[in-house]
């Protein structure tokens, strides 16, 4: 039983440092450059700001988009995240719901968030898309932008961190004690046999 408790506590106190660790590599490299999408292994990282896709994609919510590369086909139903045309620095996430051709192939995207009545009142160029919406991981996009902030800092990496090094002190703490404890068990029975 303790044999099996160690090893869940070693998997617990693994998960929460890799999480802890992906969470600050997404906090500074959104620091670094703030007028730049944070990315992880190319894929886009981008939080949610509006209710337009619920309840597929909720407000707070963060979503992973793959960049669009020139192989990817656009189909209806694809959620695509695409620059504004009146406003490039600003990202939309919306379904795709339907495909202006033009001799045969795609020329626009017509897209609608899935909460909304009706569909965005201007197609979407294939230059204006960002990527391809993969994965959704609720309301991370809370925590990511909560990273930003210096409280956010402080209380979701330094106070975490701390709490990871103590427990890992108090460890090799226990360990310590363990072997001093077996070392003055082996030492007793042989004080006890020694002539007085």
């Amino acid at each position: 039983m303790k044999i099996l408790l160690r090893i869940l506590s070693g998997a617990v106190t693994a998960v929460l440092a890799i999480a802890l660790a992906g969470t600050v590599l997404l906090a500074l490299a959104g620091r670094r450059a703030p007028d730049r999408i944070p990315t992880v292994f190319d894929y886009k990282v981008l939080t949610v700001l509006s209710g337009s896709m619920e309840p597929a994609i909720r407000t707070g919510d963060a979503i992973i988009v793959e960049p669009l590369r020139p192989e990817h086909e656009i189909r209806e139903g694809d959620v695509i995240t695409f620059r504004a045309a009146d406003a490039p620095d600003m990202l939309i996430t919306h379904r795709v719901i339907g495909i202006v051709s033009v001799n045969g192939e795609p020329a626009a995207y017509v897209t609608k968030g899935d909460a909304n009545e009706a569909p965005d009142l201007v197609p979407v160029q294939r230059s204006q898309i960002v990527g391809i919406h993969r994965w959704r991981i609720p309301y991370y996009g809370y925590l990511s932008d909560f990273m930003h902030t210096r409280e956010g800092i402080i209380s979701l990496v330094i106070v975490p961190g701390v709490l990871l090094i103590a427990l890992e002190v108090r460890k090799i703490f226990q360990v310590i004690a363990e072997e001093e404890k077996a070392r003055q068990a082996d030492e007793k029975p042989a004080d006890a046999q020694s002539p007085s």
